[in-house]
């Protein structure tokens, strides 16, 4: 039987500048999927997934993704990652911020 988890990493959060979600333990998970949704008009937004062998150092996994401004949610499939996965925001500014929300599927 597989083992499942959703947790929301971020909530109504309102980003002006590079964001980057608290890292989460996904070591014994064989799959995941970032689900970034944004309330609200947003610019262009870059989500890069990142993974760590100890939460700590980051390395970027696989290729940015761009969650467009007429875009209220994004996905983000992954695989082959280490124990530790998170995400950074890039794009929103003072002038032009965001607020999101993200949550982490697992599947084991």
């Amino acid at each position: 039987m597989q083992m499942f988890n959703s947790s929301v990493l971020e909530r109504r959060v309102p980003i002006s500048g590079t964001h980057s979600t608290f890292p989460f333990e996904a070591g014994w998970a064989s799959e995941a999927v970032l689900f970034v949704q944004t309330e609200g008009p947003h610019p262009a937004l870059r989500l890069q997934p990142e993974f760590s062998p100890d939460g700590v150092n980051w390395i970027d996994l696989e290729a940015a993704s761009e969650m467009a401004a007429d875009m209220p949610i994004a996905a983000l499939r992954l695989q082959n990652f280490g124990g530790w996965l998170r995400l950074t925001i890039t794009g929103a500014t003072v002038a032009a911020p965001a607020t999101i929300l993200v949550h982490l599927a697992l599947k084991g």
